[in-house]
């Protein structure tokens, strides 16, 4: 079980293949509620680009650079990149995905990792912009605290990706 300070819990998490609060901006928000109260996001930019295929859309391979992750506070980003590169050992948050209707599954990759999600998109013009839920737990992320403010095991991952 890690014991890390509530900013570097940063689930990654992840992820690329979500949907951004701007429509014009491409890019990845993890979106953190603290406890008692309180919440903050972590943006990126990711690499790649999602295929069109049929009446449908996949992705093989977006990431997302760890060291270049960006919470809004200097020594948040620090714990945030030390704990989710594992000090160093990962470079990237890795993302696979494939949908149809709005509505698709992907595998996300953090920490060396891989987990399934389910995720709802829509597209925006020559973007794809979804989101989906990840337990931070299953990351090996827990008990993440400091000074009695707590991280919740759920946050909400949203990208917005150009589609080639």
């Amino acid at each position: 079980m890690r014991k890390i300070i509530y900013t570097s819990f940063i689930l990654p998490l992840l992820l690329c293949s979500a949907l951004s609060h701007s429509a014009s901006k491409k890019g990845v928000v993890i979106s953190v509620e603290l406890s008692p109260a309180g919440s903050f996001e972590i943006n990126g930019k990711i690499k790649g680009k999602v295929h069109k295929e049929g009446n449908g859309f996949h992705a093989k391979k977006l990431t997302f650079k760890i060291s270049k992750l960006k919470t809004g506070l200097d020594l948040r980003d620090e714990h945030t990149i030390k704990y989710l590169s594992n000090k160093g050992k990962y470079k990237y948050v890795a993302v696979t995905a494939k949908g149809s209707g709005g509505n698709g599954i992907g595998k996300i990759k953090i920490l060396g990792k891989t987990k399934k999600f389910k995720f709802k998109y829509v597209q925006e013009g020559k973007n794809i912009k979804a989101n989906f839920n990840l337990s931070i737990k299953d990351f090996g992320f827990e008990g993440i605290s400091y000074m009695g403010i707590g991280v919740d095991d759920q946050v909400e991952v949203s990208a917005t990706v150009g589609i080639k």
